[in-house]
């Protein structure tokens, strides 16, 4: 059963990370993700009606496994006896190098650490992949006042559109870019090829057996005022290596079609 509760103490630190260092660099060798984005040559700017909400859309959460080198340069990280890619942002990039020249140094080891979940859904066949996006290490002074304190390894959290997708059987938590000055100047000055490539949403799967809202599913057959409501949500979820996704535990806040400014 999930419980709503209050807005839990603040993660500002690590949400403003994500949103000024969300590009995600992948070692040698590492694949692109292959998330739809949108056919459009020009960033269209989608706002909330209330310009002082505090609401961002966010995808982070700690992991604790056994993390090891592979290739030289890439990390992996083995959770539950499942084992995934590791990478990292423009903002973890030092920190990564560090932990690769740790790890070889000393050998493969358990760590906890806070990580963005990234999806590549291969819209061709059946179902998706998920890695992981390193954002720091919990045994850094950093980690002493950040999201480590509000969560528990393999809990998230997770906060955008609750919808359906084209090709993904489950319903996903839709994580788009927020909004700032900067990535708009950004996304006008790279062109339409590096602009779809930053601001392509992260499709996250999610079981959410009891949600408050229904999951918004477009209607080719009707009009646009027609649709149903597309709500904005967050919720705290545990990711489950055996199922290979992330389930819905507690929602934190109220559903609200109302969303953040964000950029498409």
């Amino acid at each position: 059963m999930v419980n709503k509760t209050s807005l839990p103490p603040a993660t500002k630190n690590e949400a403003q990370k994500q949103d000024r260092g969300n590009k995600v660099f992948s070692p040698k060798n590492s694949s692109s993700s292959n998330l739809e984005a949108d056919n459009t040559s020009k960033t269209k700017l989608k706002t909330s009606q209330t310009s002082e909400s505090k609401k961002i859309f966010q995808a982070i959460g700690v992991i604790e496994g056994a993390v090891a080198v592979k290739n030289e340069e890439q990390l992996t990280v083995t959770i539950e006896g499942q084992t995934y890619r590791l990478g990292y942002t423009a903002k973890s990039k030092q920190r990564y190098k560090a932990l690769v020249e740790e790890i070889k140094s000393q050998g493969s080891s358990i760590k906890k650490l806070s990580v963005y979940p990234q999806i590549n859904h291969n819209k061709g066949q059946e179902g998706y992949k998920i890695n992981f996006n390193l954002v720091t290490v919990a045994n850094t002074e950093e980690a002493r006042t950040s999201i480590f304190q509000d969560l528990e390894p393999g809990e998230f959290y997770l906060s955008g559109f609750w919808q359906y997708v084209s090709f993904c059987e489950s319903s996903v938590i839709a994580v788009l870019r927020n909004y700032s000055e900067k990535l708009a100047q950004t996304v006008e000055r790279v062109g339409t090829k590096k602009a779809r490539q930053i601001l392509k949403p992260n499709y996250i799967p999610v079981e959410w057996a009891d949600s408050s809202v229904a999951a918004f599913k477009y209607d080719p057959d009707v009009e646009k005022k027609q649709q149903m409501p597309r709500y904005f949500v967050r919720v705290k979820a545990k990711f489950s290596p055996e199922k290979n996704c992330f389930e819905a535990i507690e929602q934190v806040g109220e559903s609200t079609t109302q969303a953040p400014k964000y950029l498409k």
